[in-house]
């Protein structure tokens, strides 16, 4: 009884992920229908990993006779790195701008123009995450930009801004390519060792 009473501990911290989340993006920024089918989504997606989790779990015990509750641990944890890279995506989804705002000003004095809706992959704290933003191009000068790339510091970087010093770090003892692949593999690891990834991976991880 124990051993499941901390596990379902560990569940409820895939449900806080929504609180922790959440703060990211100002609520006037969306409409309170956009608002509301963000959080669904979100819900949906830790959800899925919670049934997930306790299927597979409870499956492990019938067959095991046990739980082996530092891979349930590791397992949470992984879990929760995804639904984070999941619901941050769903919040970096922006919407096409309104018919009163497709119109962005140009560096050349000129009025650029709203195009479509163009993705990338951004580097996180959370992992690799899918951004759907505006992009503007100038018919004078053709020059494209996007807005928000640049209220988001992340105009022309690989990188947001909450992984980038975790890659300067590394990167004074290594070559800048080998650095950003440590860092993130020193996101995705934590301080996990080779028996823990082992464990882990009993349970999909």
């Amino acid at each position: 009884m124990a051993e499941c009473h901390r596990f379902r501990q560990l569940c409820q911290q895939l449900w806080e992920v929504n609180e922790e989340i959440s703060q990211l993006r100002p609520m006037e920024e969306a409409a309170p229908s956009a608002q509301k089918k963000t959080a669904e989504a979100i819900q949906k997606e830790v959800a899925r990993e919670v049934n997930r989790l306790l299927r597979l779990t409870f499956q492990d015990r019938r067959q095991a006779g046990s739980w082996d509750l530092e891979a349930v641990e590791m397992a949470i944890r992984s879990a929760m790195h995804q639904a984070r890279a999941a619901a941050l995506s769903q919040l970096l989804q922006f919407p096409p701008p309104a018919v009163e705002q497709r119109h962005f000003p140009c560096p050349c004095g000129h009025q650029a123009r709203y195009q479509e809706l163009r993705s990338k992959t951004l580097l996180t704290a959370v992992g690799k995450v899918e951004v759907s933003r505006p992009y503007f191009l100038c018919p004078h000068c053709h020059c494209g930009q996007f807005p928000d790339d640049v209220e988001l510091d992340i105009n022309k970087k690989e990188s947001s801004p909450g992984v980038r010093p975790m890659q300067a770090v590394v990167g004074q003892e290594a070559p800048f390519d080998r650095g950003r692949q440590t860092a993130e593999t020193a996101r995705q690891s934590g301080s996990d060792d080779q028996s823990g990834g082992a464990r882990r991976h009993r349970y999909g991880s």
